[in-house]
């Protein structure tokens, strides 16, 4: 997938920082370019598509971010936040949860038609959904619904014993 400049910088400086802010929430339009939100770095990339009136989204939030911390630069994390979707719910209410629950993995808001990323993801819809690629991109495990922390962990490790 070719990568943009402009929007890999912009990324690339979220990775960096320490802590991430929510406010640096970038519009994200192209699912063609979902490999571009990655380092180069990391050998596992984990998609979640979510939204902020999704309760099992809402209910995982930590759960992701503390499998962001425990993995460190093995796995990268970026959330697709479908808010847009949903007339009436604006940015800002994105921006203010992810701050409130301390969330500091990277972040999109997709205002893309929903029906465009479910076909690059290959899923109905339905979120909130998981995905784990490798550096190539090639899917590797995917979970529809809530993720449980101990099997995600455990199977994030599998993957990373297996992708060496």
């Amino acid at each position: 997938m070719p990568k943009s400049g402009r929007f890999a910088a912009s990324f690339l400086s979220v990775f960096i920082a320490a802590s991430a802010v929510a406010a640096e929430l970038p519009d994200f339009t192209e699912p063609a370019r979902l490999r571009s939100l990655f380092p180069n770095a990391a050998r596992l990339r984990m998609v979640n598509v979510w939204a902020t009136w999704c309760v099992p989204c809402v209910a995982e939030m930590p759960d992701l971010q503390s499998i962001d911390h425990a993995f460190g630069p093995e796995l990268a994390i970026v959330g697709i936040s479908m808010d847009d979707a949903v007339p009436g719910i604006e940015k800002s209410r994105v921006t203010g949860f992810l701050d409130k629950q301390k969330i500091v993995f990277p972040n999109v808001y997709y205002k893309g038609t929903p029906e465009k990323l479910g076909e690059h993801l290959d899923f109905s819809g339905e979120i909130p959904v998981t995905i784990i690629f490798d550096r190539k991109g090639e899917e590797l495990w995917r979970h529809q619904g809530r993720i449980d922390k101990k099997e995600t962990i455990a199977k994030i490790r599998e993957l990373l014993r297996r992708n060496r």
